[in-house]
């Protein structure tokens, strides 16, 4: 008999640790209401949004409270129900006006949720009322508003001959912009863009340009200095924020930038005659040849030159210098081969730049046997090039010039035994 009933009270222990664990789990849902405020199923002003599943069996009391993005509401639960690793089930449901019957609540049509209940605190992913992420195929209204006023009052825009139009994603960039009107008695200009091409979600870039594509564009208006505004798409018809000729609201805002660049390259080249030739320097804020123009330093080889550029702190601004405003620098001078030089605005004097980033003459080769030693060099094959060859025995003593080398592109001549040391140079 005692046998028996250590058998029976074994048993029995064996079937309670067969049993999993209940734990109270803290478990927090998250859902994006705002398709559901497009298509008008959800009125975030007066209806409310609940949770309900196998963690409160099934019942419709859980209320859920917008978070810091007003689309998104959350709600965290002890769940006591559920045992650890089983499977809890739950589904969302629209209470119309908060405080509706049984019946005239909504619930999710989609199958139940679910996850498996973790032995620690977790925070689900957010989801999309019936999984609905987006409004496809509606008539999707969106107005544009800019205020100009700045724009005018620097001189960049003349209301009673310019035109601005708004550039974006929105119509795939294209060309031909949208063109925004006056609002009478005031500096701003509106527009409406309606197409049925977007669905609600979608994250719309833009930016504005004045007198049409081949005009002048704002620089990196974005947040952050990312080059495009952006806006989400959030309803059928929504009014983007106001805003201002590249993000500046003020007239008198504007940021100093000191440019310096040598020609010593082109000077030696045969391509720039300094005194008769101009140097300018063109970029966002101006993309004319002949923007700004630089002022030679002495008689060298260096030009300097500021412009105010009111744009806002942080964006990247690209610039380019040319030559007698026609003759550009090459298409990859900017960082990493960029087609422009940049800076990030502030008040700044910038670093020396180069012209087409050339700052030396080039490699010297040479090549011939002792006694007929061949000189070749890249700067010579222009035929105005102002270079010549230096020579030297000791580089403590000094450079001579070597003779008939002035324009040329090579030379074969008996330099002597001993070391010798030779550099291509210019005025």
């Amino acid at each position: 008999m005692k046998t028996g009933i250590k058998t029976l009270a074994a048993l029995a222990a064996a079937a309670l640790a067969a049993v999993p664990a209940v734990l109270a789990v803290s478990v927090t849902y998250n859902i994006n209401m705002s398709v559901q405020t497009a298509l008008g199923t959800f009125d975030p002003a007066t209806d409310t949004v609940l949770v309900s599943g196998t963690f409160c069996g099934w019942t419709t009391t859980n209320v859920l409270t917008v978070t810091a993005d007003t689309n998104v509401y959350a709600l965290t639960f002890n769940d006591t129900t559920d045992a650890v690793g089983a499977y809890e089930n739950h589904k969302f449901i629209i209470d119309p006006n908060g405080d509706s019957a049984s019946s005239g609540l909504i619930w999710e049509s989609t199958g139940n949720r679910f996850f498996k209940v973790p032995a620690t605190a977790t925070n689900l992913a957010t989801v999309y009322f019936d999984d609905a992420s987006s409004v496809p195929n509606s008539t999707v209204n969106i107005t544009f508003q800019l205020d100009m006023a700045v724009a005018a009052q620097q001189g960049l825009f003349d209301p009673a001959s310019d035109y601005v139009d708004a550039f974006g994603s929105f119509d795939n960039w294209s060309s031909t912009g949208l063109l925004l009107t006056n609002v009478p008695g005031t500096s701003n200009y509106l527009a409406t863009f309606t197409t049925t091409a977007l669905n609600t979600n979608t994250v719309i870039s833009y930016k504005y340009a004045i007198d049409g594509y081949s005009g002048t564009w704002e620089g990196n208006v974005g947040a952050a200095g990312a080059q495009n505004r952006s806006v989400t798409l959030t309803n059928f018809t929504q009014t983007f924020p106001l805003d201002y000729w590249n993000n500046v609201t003020n007239a008198n805002l504007s940021y100093t930038a000191v440019f310096q660049v040598s020609l010593a390259v082109e000077d030696a080249f045969g391509l720039f005659t300094p005194g008769s030739d101009t140097v300018f320097v063109a970029g966002d804020w101006n993309w004319s040849g002949t923007a700004l123009q630089l002022i030679q330093i002495g008689s060298s080889d260096l030009y300097t030159g500021a412009v105010a550029i009111a744009e806002s702190a942080g964006t990247t601004v690209n610039y380019k210098y040319t030559i007698d405003g026609s003759i550009w620098e090459n298409s990859n001078v900017g960082p990493g081969g960029a087609a422009n030089h940049e800076f990030v605005l502030s008040n700044t004097n910038l670093p020396e730049d180069y012209f087409n980033d050339y700052s030396n003459l080039g490699p010297l080769t040479i090549s011939g046997p002792p006694g007929q030693t061949v000189l070749y060099w890249t700067a010579g094959t222009n035929a105005t090039s102002r270079a010549w060859v230096q020579t030297a025995t000791n580089l403590l003593t000094g450079w001579t010039d070597v003779a008939n080398t002035l324009g040329q592109a090579s030379i074969t001549n008996d330099f002597g035994s001993g070391p010798v040391y030779f550099r291509v140079t210019g005025p």
